[in-house]
């Protein structure tokens, strides 16, 4: 639960959350606005937002999305209710891609607390859809199970097992992989181990997917964690970049008390910045350049930072190289076995962390399963 209080310098309020266990529904808003945050960079197009059902069973589509400025307050505009169906969504999404072509190809992440009603429906869909394809690398398309439901497990198995596809020359295409329940535990217990991003972690965009896994009280504790693993503070360079687009090099001098000050803005004006830890958690706030208002961090790993207005700030390497491309490349060299190494392997995941040209899209489940709470996460 979220409440607010006032921080150590009696500011703007900032969020503090209860030791409640989240719901799925919570979870996969926190997952998908983290992912989202990553992907952006990296498809100007922006990307596609598919809910279903919504409590009058309707599908609702939020197009060309390049920032998480408005994210939340589109998905959670309808809270999850109805029966599963995921069909109708996904016919939504193979008609679009079939439309536009496949210049770039479509790469699809579907997150769902449970097994559609109409899972055969599904299927059929997928092997029908298939038959379109000219090569495998048109398409993809990943499911990742939130939560802990059997039957969900028992549906992403059969899509992963049992799901024989060909493409349009009659060939035999995988198209469809899934992340399961226990193979997300597994990840987020590596993001948790101390050194873990210094020894070649997956980075930021494995961090999105920890919302899916803890909600938001416990990315509020992971931020903490991956904030403490700096020891200099949040002295340095970083590269901010707004829809994919740099919009400046900015540089931070952190007074290790708390207080950050922000220069290289394109008006030539420097900002502040705030954070406070205790065993509340960590905050991370500064103001905004143009409009003087106060802007949330979310601390994906120790390189990297999104904020509320839409704006995603880099550390700069010493070495010149970009924290995300030494990340996939750790991920890519992540033992097979490992958790991380698994799920950076998944289509969606590993063209994103790649850093593929895609037209990306993300199919959300908002039926009444999310509104379920597993108590052992």
């Amino acid at each position: 639960m979220l409440k607010d209080y006032e921080d150590q310098k009696g500011a703007q309020a900032v969020p503090r959350y209860e030791e409640e266990p989240p719901t799925r529904w919570e979870k996969a808003v926190v997952g998908l606005n983290g992912i989202v945050n990553q992907v952006a960079t990296i498809d100007p197009n922006g990307i596609d937002v598919v809910c279903f059902p919504g409590v009058n069973d309707n599908v609702d589509v939020y197009r060309n999305l390049t920032d998480t400025s408005n994210l939340k307050a589109l998905v959670t505009a309808k809270e999850p209710g109805g029966s599963c169906n995921m069909g109708e969504a996904l016919e939504i999404v193979f008609k679009e891609s079939l439309e536009r072509g496949f210049e770039k190809p479509t790469s699809v992440l579907v997150l769902t607390a449970g097994r559609p009603e109409d899972y055969r429906e599904v299927e059929e869909n997928i092997q029908n859809f298939t038959k379109n394809l000219e090569k495998e690398e048109d398409f993809s398309v990943t499911f990742v199970q939130i939560g802990d439901d059997e039957r969900a497990t028992f549906f992403l198995n059969e899509l992963a097992d049992d799901l024989d596809c060909t493409s349009a020359s009659g060939e035999k295409v995988d198209i469809v992989d899934t992340v399961k329940d226990e193979e997300i535990k597994k990840a987020m217990g590596e993001l948790k181990e101390p050194g873990f991003m210094g020894k070649g972690g997956s980075g930021a965009l494995i961090g999105g997917l920890a919302g899916a896994a803890m909600g938001a009280g416990g990315m509020y504790l992971y931020n903490r964690t991956q904030a403490k693993k700096r020891t200099e503070g949040w002295n340095g360079e970083w590269k901010a970049t707004q829809g994919g687009e740099e919009i400046a090099v900015l540089n931070v001098i952190d007074d290790m008390q708390g207080n950050l000050a922000i220069n290289g803005w394109s008006d030539g004006n420097g900002t502040k910045g705030y954070y406070t830890e205790s065993d509340d958690g960590y905050n991370l706030t500064r103001t905004n350049e143009a409009s003087y208002s106060t802007v949330y961090g979310t601390v994906e790993d120790e390189h990297n930072i999104s904020w509320s207005d839409g704006t995603h700030w880099e550390e700069v390497s010493s070495s010149g190289q970009d924290w995300k491309t030494l990340a996939a490349a750790g991920a890519a060299g992540a033992a097979v076995g490992s958790g991380t190494g698994v799920v950076m392997q998944k289509k969606f995941f590993k063209k994103a962390g790649n850093k593929e040209p895609s037209e990306y899209v993300i199919v959300m489940d908002r039926s009444a399963m999310m509104r379920e709470v597993d108590t052992g996460k």
